[in-house]
């Protein structure tokens, strides 16, 4: 890839790629939202941390999912009249600890996929692929040269 870039989506990170750029995210109970925009050449990830900010007001970044959509579509410069061009997937979610019982605030990573599929159903944009929860991580990749997304799932140690 001598003129593309390897680029890393770390945890709350919103990243934007083209060209022959590769991005890729590793995902345990974080949620990996990756959206193509074959048409444009123009492809983002974020890699979220937890379902919402305790305060409720949108800020920058993929801390939360509901702050992750729409710097997604502001980096993007993706306004609603063009949202049908872009396709999405959703990746991550698993429950990366072994709980006795369920926790009372349910699983993080079941809250993070819902919260991304709420918000993603609130726009134009079609979510073309989710791979979410069960026990392993998985890792997000979206090669912008090929405009091709593939989600590989991450064993767990035994």
């Amino acid at each position: 890839m001598p003129d593309g870039s390897d680029i890393q989506v770390r945890m709350c990170e919103v990243k934007i790629g083209s060209g022959d750029d590769v991005l890729r995210a590793i995902l345990g109970s974080c949620v990996g939202i990756g959206l193509l925009w074959r048409r444009r050449g123009l492809y983002g990830m974020a890699h979220c941390l937890l379902p919402e900010s305790p305060q409720g007001a949108p800020g920058d970044g993929a801390k939360y999912v509901t702050d992750a959509v729409p710097t997604l579509l502001s980096m993007m410069e993706l306004d609603r009249a063009r949202q049908d061009e872009v396709e999405a997937v959703i990746a991550g979610g698993a429950c990366m600890v072994q709980h006795a019982k369920a926790p009372r605030h349910g699983l993080i990573g079941e809250q993070n996929a819902r919260m991304a599929l709420q918000l993603l159903a609130q726009t134009r944009i079609k979510v073309v692929h989710v791979e979410v929860g069960g026990d392993s991580g998985r890792q997000l990749v979206i090669d912008c040269a090929e405009h091709q997304f593939v989600v590989k799932t991450i064993g767990r140690a035994t």
